[in-house]
């Protein structure tokens, strides 16, 4: 019987060295962030300095992902406080001196929170993300997958205070992430991923326009990009927390149909956390989907068979070549020696399936 072993990739997020002291929402804890940790770290540091750590760290990360087996790496969002806050600095319209207090998530998350107070649009004519990506391409030979926020998790992340809905707001964002995401393909980027983990707090905003804003976020690209949303049901306020308020995971199979028609390669969805029903995949009939196969808020570590046996699950539902087996979400909660075990653990798993 012909073997085949599953593509492997991370979601996005790592955690900080200590030696890099960019301020991390992750260290922090999200509902105790603020904004303006970034800010005064800005005006005090050297850049030069700064760039050297960023570097170096992204080398480190890199390489473990290397080492380890990973298929299709990250840089580990190593530049950002976190990976909604970096894009919208780089953008017009965000006000990240005058906070204002927000309730997003359900309720599950209350945090200061930039404004927009005006059109949002890129500051120049220079792709910002697109030197991020090529900063960490430019160390390694293995394909680098860069992320940016989607639409509907930027809008549930700030406050709006100039756009007159949030379908509007939504509208000018989808402009400037195409930007970004033509100029990475456009330089050679073959991995592209949106997060819009908040369609799963708003599955009627998903189903009204944001599943339709998100595909429309990759149009242009050529066929040899592979486009991937991630969706997941949210982060924890921190490690091992247990009644944190996630969105409601049956909304996978609520959404999987108008998911599977919009035209991106990939959905990443949450299943280590808290298992779902996976039969549901099998509503996906020509999207491949990246199956959050290791928890990245609990501090214990899955065997390899546990992972084994949720992909064998999976299996039931899809066929090898649309599977694909990643963390639920970025890792930017592990202590480092939990997340290499996890990790290696999960390549191990991904080995030698039947291919029929």
């Amino acid at each position: 019987m012909s073997t085949v072993t599953l593509q492997t990739t991370v979601v996005g997020s790592y955690p900080k060295p200590d030696y890099l002291e960019c301020p991390d929402w992750f260290k922090t804890g999200q509902d105790r962030y603020n904004p303006g940790f970034f800010n005064k770290f800005h005006s005090e540091s050297s850049e030069e300095v700064l760039e050297k750590q960023i570097t170096r760290a992204i080398q480190e990360v890199i390489q473990e992902q290397t080492d380890i087996g990973i298929d299709v790496i990250t840089d580990g969002e190593l530049r950002r406080e976190n990976y909604i806050l970096y894009f919208c600095r780089h953008l017009n319209g965000f006000d990240f001196d005058n906070l204002v207090k927000e309730t997003f998530r359900n309720g599950a998350w209350t945090a200061y929170v930039p404004t927009v107070v005006s059109a949002v649009g890129p500051r120049d004519d220079k792709p910002f993300v697109l030197e991020e990506w090529k900063a960490a391409q430019n160390l390694t030979e293995t394909p680098v997958k860069i992320t940016i926020p989607g639409p509907m998790t930027i809008i549930g992340s700030t406050a709006n205070r100039f756009y007159k809905d949030r379908q509007d707001l939504s509208e000018a964002l989808v402009t400037v992430i195409n930007r970004e995401v033509l100029a990475l393909a456009k330089a050679g980027c073959k991995h592209i991923q949106i997060d819009e983990p908040v369609m799963m707090r708003n599955p009627e905003i998903a189903e009204d326009y944001g599943i339709e804003h998100v595909s429309r976020c990759f149009e242009g690209l050529p066929s040899d990009v592979t486009t991937t949303v991630h969706a997941c049901c949210g982060y924890p306020l921190y490690l091992d927390q247990e009644d944190y308020l996630k969105a409601d995971k049956t909304l996978y199979g609520r959404l999987a149909e108008k998911l599977d028609y919009a035209g991106f390669d990939q959905i990443s969805i949450e299943d280590a956390h808290c298992h779902n029903d996976l039969s549901f995949l099998s509503k996906f009939t020509r999207t491949t989907v990246v199956l959050g196969v290791v928890a990245v808020a609990r501090s214990r570590v899955e065997t390899t068979e546990e992972i084994r046996a949720r992909i064998r699950e999976a299996l039931r539902f899809l066929p090898p070549h649309r599977l694909v087996v990643a963390p639920d979400c970025g890792l930017g909660f592990l202590p480092r020696d939990i997340l290499r075990a996890k990790l290696k653990n999960m390549v191990a798993a991904a080995r030698t399936f039947p291919e029929n």
